[in-house]
Formats: C-alpha cells, structure tokens, sequence
C-alpha cells in the first residue's frame, strides 16, 4: 500500500505542468474507451455550435463531431488550442476510431473545467462527468464567461450514439 502511494507521489511530481495526462490517467473510464481532453479558456465555438447560443438560463452545453470538416467549421479560426485539438483527432467519419465532444460551461472567470469521470450508462452510451476547479463554494455571478473542455473520445465498441455530460449537477444530453 506504501508503494503505491510511493509511486503516485512521485509521479504527480514528476508530471508536474501536465494537468491534462494527469486528469485524462486518473478518470476513471472503462478499459476499452480511451480519452484525452483539453481544457480551452472561453469560447472556440463559432455563433449556432456555442453555448452562448442557448437560451438565458441555460448554464451547460455539449456538442459532438464525427468528421474533421464538421468540427473545423464550428472552431472559430482564431482558437490555435482547439484547432490544434482538432487536427489531432482522428475522426470516425474520416476512417478514424475517433469522435469529438466540446462540454461548455457558462460560469465566474476563475473557474477551470476539468474531465471527472467516463462511465458507461448502456450499450453505446456514456456519462461524462466535468467537474469545476478553481473555486470553491457558491458560484453566482452577474456577468458569466465560457469555459470550456474538448474531449476525444475512441472507443473500441465503436463511437457511441448517445452521451451525457455533466456539469454541477446540471447535465447536456448530445446524440453523436
């Protein structure tokens, strides 16, 4: 029991800088659905594909892409991190393994989203779970900024049809 803390104390050191390999090695998702994420500050999505697009009151956001040309189109050209997040996915209706899910929150500047946890909730569907860092606490604000985590999802059963994330308790279902 104290190697294992052993190691993972020393590997959280080691890794120091690298909060996403970190988040993306310590979710707990199923062996056979692998997941990287990339936390993005603001907002990558054109006008339509944002969470800015929904109606007032509405705090959490997901969209889903299959294909390289369908997730550029909805990428504002001025976003290097997203569009870098893009490129590197390897997209199911292109041949790939891959699909592309963009989770968006409206909330206080200091807030940072982070993947929690993937979790099977049927056959093709999947739970993902974004927790909020940053703050602790009561989160009201008058004036909200976007935050947002692009996920790639590659899962060996093959894309899933169906995914809900999670936000605070406040949930976004998207059909893939």
């Amino acid at each position: 029991m104290k190697r294992r803390a052993v190691v993972a104390g020393i590997l959280t050191v080691a890794s120091a800088g690298c909060t996403d390999r970190l988040r993306d090695i310590a979710a707990s998702t199923p062996r056979d659905l692998a997941v990287r994420s990339r936390y993005v500050d603001g907002d990558p999505l054109v006008e339509g594909q944002s969470v800015r697009s929904l109606p007032e009151g509405l705090l959490t956001h997901a969209a889903s892409f299959r294909s390289k040309s369908e997730a550029k189109a909805a990428v504002l050209p001025d976003q290097p991190e997203a569009t870098a997040f893009v490129e590197a996915t390897s997209f199911v209706d292109d041949g790939g393994e891959s699909v592309l899910i963009v989770a968006q929150r409206l909330t206080v500047p200091e807030v940072e989203l982070r993947l929690g946890s993937v979790s099977r909730t049927g056959d093709r569907s999947l739970r993902v779970a974004v927790d909020l860092a940053g703050v602790r606490g009561e989160i009201e604000t008058d004036d909200p900024v976007v935050k947002t985590l692009l996920l790639r999802l590659t899962d060996e059963r093959g894309p899933p049809t169906r995914i809900i994330v999670s936000i605070e308790g406040d949930r976004a279902g998207v059909t893939v």
